[in-house]
């Protein structure tokens, strides 16, 4: 019943994720500092995908991948480790307001549907 609530929410963000395009993506990298909103979403992309490693030259070179929009689309979520489900469940709490759709497209048009596809 939890997972028929969910997957037409799940299958809405891998759309979204979908649609980014390059030149989005190419901005955040071109960032020397990212808006601490695009480091929330970024920081809870990585830790759902296994990677511990948030800092912003490992962002970037995530976000730098030829496929990562398809390693995000196709991801199996049930690979998802306890630990980094419990760390990311603490980023949506203390940084909730990063994950606000409103919010987050203000800061950036790539980033709103990663919040979307990490909540």
């Amino acid at each position: 019943d939890e997972l028929r609530e969910v997957e037409p929410l799940i299958q809405q963000a891998r759309k979204a994720v979908g649609s980014i395009k390059s030149d989005n993506i190419n901005e955040i990298r071109s960032l020397k500092m990212p808006p601490d909103a695009i480091r929330d979403v970024l920081e809870g992309v990585l830790l759902l995908m296994g990677n511990p490693d948030t800092s912003w030259m490992n962002m970037k070179k995530f976000l730098g991948q030829r496929s990562v929009k398809e390693e995000i689309i196709d991801f199996d979520a049930r690979k998802v480790s306890p630990n980094n489900r419990s760390r990311v469940m603490q980023l949506l709490q203390a940084k909730a307001n990063s994950f606000e759709h409103a919010v987050i497209y203000r800061v950036s048009v790539a980033a709103a549907p990663l919040a979307a596809w990490v909540k």
